[in-house]
């Protein structure tokens, strides 16, 4: 309120005074209470350009002169508070969205130009006014919103609300440019567009004489909404778009040079964009990494020290996201065999081989890849060896130390017996979801068959004026990529005929010393 509002305590005795500070204090409670109920309110930045915002002085100074009343008429009008408080009217609702998946043209179309050239930072529910407001837009209706948590260092951002049954609703976007904007609301950019959000999962609404198309809070539990145990609902969707969650998309993750010290070396991007764009750096240290499903593992050899985190933490701010894991494989009461020295990270399962400890290598273990569970052997601990592994939809392969190529179905355990993969002069071993790729023990030369280890081997050509020697080779859902001797990766699209069909990465980063791709989903198969 203004100066003017408020009971003065100008020229009164010390009694006096105290009572109308208590009376005053008690107002400025009462309006602190109402603000609290209001959906644990947060305000949040208008629908401008940059250079229309304006300056912070000018609208503190504003905002301070009619705080309290335009904060109640705000509520009153943009919430309907009074149906909030009558408890029939009202429902708690666990909101999620997932901002991992923005459609292109809502790109191309925001209100904000460039608005996606920078990192989105969080996001917003916002509620739809009373008739005929709207979600924010040119009107700036919609101002108020209760701001969601972001899940770890993942795309998703969640929260429970207390909403009015059959609400109308929308979520604000916020990048670290400190701007916003909104999935529904006028585009004062594009005013001919109409909403950002798709209108395949929106619901006509009719309001003020208009005709609008918003999101709105399902009268039945069913696909979109469902009802926990507790009561509270859930509703999981993707900002301006239908999905419940983004779709899981294979990555490629990489570490580079040195591989001593502790400096983050961790690179990592979608294997759609792999060819054509920057790599995200991320924090971590290790001198050899491993994609899963879900999760990516990550080893230092030069400590031995094992980790984990699910691929939707990977992040360039903090290495809190990596969750160390036990490295010192035993078989029973016998003397350790210590950490594992190469691994590979599936499905459900990670497996790696130990230090060498004979002329066929060292022994094979496995544990699961949620991170939980300790070392166990895979295949008879007296006999399996291996110097390499990998995983891929149905078997786990390998060489040994004499260069011969070895398999196990998936999950291979202590009892499970090893067939042999038809090759040999072997130094690396590499499978996908439905591809196998060897690599020569010269590094010049490259085999294919199938993952499952059914019908022949046959030899792709190195790509024309190749000069080098492969290093390793990995396998998307879309491409061979392969890192020659001097850090330099190569692409080719599945089924790789190889010569021409291979091409230099230029956007991968320099000097990488290790290279994976992420298991195929399942569930977009």
């Amino acid at each position: 309120r203004s100066d003017s509002t408020r009971v003065t305590a100008r020229r009164l005795d010390p009694e006096s005074r105290r009572r109308v500070a208590r009376a005053n204090a008690r107002r400025v409670g009462a309006r602190r209470t109402m603000h609290g109920a209001s959906l644990d309110g947060d305000e949040t930045a208008p629908l401008v350009r940059a250079k229309d915002k304006f300056s912070r002085p000018t609208a503190g100074v504003l905002c301070a002169s009619l705080a309290s009343l335009a904060a109640i008429l705000a509520l009153l009008r943009a919430y309907d508070v009074a149906s909030l408080l009558r408890g029939g009217d009202v429902m708690r609702v666990a909101f999620s969205v997932d901002v991992g998946c923005v459609p292109l043209h809502v790109m191309n179309e925001s209100p904000i130009e460039d608005f996606f050239e920078h990192d989105i930072t969080g996001v917003t529910l916002q509620l739809k006014g009373a008739a005929p407001r709207e979600f924010g837009g040119v009107r700036h209706s919609a101002r108020f919103g209760h701001k969601l948590a972001r899940s770890g260092f993942s795309t998703v951002f969640s929260g429970e609300v207390t909403v009015p049954r059959r609400a109308e609703y929308g979520f604000a976007l916020h990048n670290a440019n400190e701007q916003t904007i909104f999935e529904l609301g006028r585009n004062p950019r594009f005013p001919h567009k109409g909403n950002l959000m798709n209108d395949t999962c929106t619901t006509e609404v009719r309001a003020g004489g208009g005709v609008y198309r918003n999101r709105v809070i399902p009268q039945n539990v069913g696909e979109t909404m469902t009802k926990r145990p507790d009561g509270v609902y859930e509703i999981s969707t993707t900002y301006a778009g239908c999905r419940k969650v983004c779709p899981l998309t294979v990555k490629l993750i990489a570490t580079v040079s040195p591989a001593g010290g502790d400096a983050d070396n961790v690179f990592g991007i979608e294997e759609s964009k792999a060819a054509t764009d920057a790599w995200r750096p991320y924090k971590g240290h290790f001198t050899q990494v491993s994609a899963g499903e879900f999760n990516t593992w990550g080893l230092n050899s030069n400590n031995g020290a094992l980790a984990w985190t699910r691929n939707a933490d990977l992040n360039p701010f903090d290495r809190a996201n990596w969750q160390s894991a036990t490295n010192d494989a035993r078989y029973g009461s016998n003397p350790a065999d210590g950490p594992v020295v190469d691994f590979d990270a599936g499905y459900t399962t990670v497996y790696g081989v130990t230090a060498t400890i004979d002329a066929a290598g060292g022994r094979v273990w496995m544990r699961p890849v949620d991170g939980s569970g300790d070392w166990q052997t895979a295949g008879d601990w007296t006999t399996s060896r291996l110097v390499q592994v990998t995983s891929g939809r149905s078997f786990l392969w390998g060489t040994n130390g004499r260069d011969t190529l070895y398999k196990c179905p998936d999950p291979c355990g202590p009892t499970s017996v090893w067939q042999s993969g038809g090759k040999t002069d072997i130094k690396q071993i590499e499978v996908g979801d439905a591809d196998a790729f060897a690599v020569h023990n010269d590094g010049l030369q490259l085999f294919a068959s199938r993952e499952d280890g059914v019908g022949d081997w046959s030899t792709i050509p190195l790509p024309t004026g190749f000069t080098s020697t492969i290093n390793q080779v990995c396998v998307g859902a879309t491409a061979l990529w392969m890192l020659d001797a001097t850090g330099k990766l190569w692409t080719c699209s599945l089924p790789c005929a190889g010569g021409s069909d291979f091409s230099l990465v230029s956007t991968a980063p320099a000097g990488i010393i290790s290279i994976d791709a992420g298991k195929v989903p399942h569930e977009n198969n």
